[in-house]
């Protein structure tokens, strides 16, 4: 997918999450004027002061008039506003039941902020990094958060579950204070089956869910991003350029991807060491243990892979819970 697919297929999405707002706002309308008819009625005689304000206004021609008639549309409409929200908090409901709800406020699911010339809001920016470097090949978020984190399917032989009980504390800390992280990044190791990819799904739909921006992305789709830079540069696609610049950037499956020379060590140095410096947020999960790491990629990257003053490093150890 492009980047002018992928915007499209987001502009569709964000107009089909404007119809949600205005449609759960509807049932809270009809909820509430079910449980008091007088709401229904103060909602209705609202708008048609509105109506009645703006006719007038344009059918009169001395400014004093207009002026004077959009005071007392405000008062009046003050009024009943203080009205209805007093007859919520009779019904148990809150002040700003009936007013609309968007997931982003700062856009208001239009996905632009500003004034003409419009730009794309925080919130567009990173949904459209991540809808560009993920696929079909990412777990779902809704299956793997740390709300359905089970301990339980962790053996306790070897102190396996306690193990992975004090690193799940970790990461939880680490997705609920971002940005504001004990250290900037997260190195986690170990073979495979042992929970690792988990944690960083975990990670990444925390964060996302308090309204951050996040891309997750896999080795090869990391090392397909680094190609295409190498080969079309500033000419060629923005993908490399958006790993850089992402608030929180995790990288699954670390040394599976290819590797390719002046390509596969270099730009991963260019990347991690760009983000250590823009004090940038980056989560790795990798089957290698450091040895392993430093072996593949040479000293300047396993410096920065390994540098404990901004880095966690987290080794995971035990049974491949996909065998149990």
């Amino acid at each position: 997918m492009n980047r002018a697919e992928a915007i499209q297929e987001l502009l569709q999405e964000y107009a089909a999450q404007r119809e949600q707002n205005e449609r759960e706002l509807r049932q809270r309308e009809r909820e509430a004027a079910q449980k008091d008819p007088e709401i229904g009625r103060l909602r209705e005689e609202s708008v048609q002061l509105v109506m009645d304000t703006m006719r007038l206004i344009l059918s009169q021609s001395d400014p004093e008039a207009k002026e004077a008639a959009m005071r007392e549309m405000e008062q009046r409409g003050k009024a009943r506003s203080l009205e209805i929200a007093r007859r919520l908090k009779a019904l148990g409901l809150p002040g700003d039941h009936l007013e609309m709800r968007y997931r982003c406020p700062v856009c208001r699911d239009t996905a632009y902020v500003g004034e003409a010339p419009a730009r794309f809001c925080s919130c567009f920016e990173g949904r459209l990094r991540t809808k560009m470097h993920e696929d079909g090949s990412m777990a779902n978020t809704a299956e793997q958060n740390f709300d359905t984190f089970d301990l339980s399917m962790i053996p306790q032989e070897n102190g396996q579950r306690d193990q992975m009980e004090a690193w799940r504390s970790k990461c939880l800390r680490y997705a609920n204070r971002f940005p504001e992280t004990e250290t900037l990044n997260l190195l986690i190791f170990g073979a495979g089956g042992l929970g690792k990819t988990f944690l960083l799904n975990c990670i990444y739909e925390r964060v996302v869910s308090r309204g951050f921006s996040a891309v997750r992305v896999d080795a090869f789709r990391l090392f397909e991003a680094m190609r295409r830079q190498h080969y079309a540069g500033n000419d060629g696609s923005n993908d490399f350029a958006s790993l850089m610049d992402a608030p929180l950037l995790l990288i699954d499956d670390l040394g599976t991807e290819p590797m390719l020379r002046n390509i596969t060590v270099e730009y991963l140095f260019l990347l991690l060491n760009a983000r250590l410096t823009a004090r940038r947020h980056t989560v790795i999960v990798t089957n290698l243990d450091l040895e392993q790491l430093r072996v593949r990629y040479g000293e300047r990257v396993y410096s920065r892979l390994s540098d404990r003053r901004a880095t966690l490093i987290m080794r995971l150890t035990g049974k491949d819970l996909r065998q149990l």
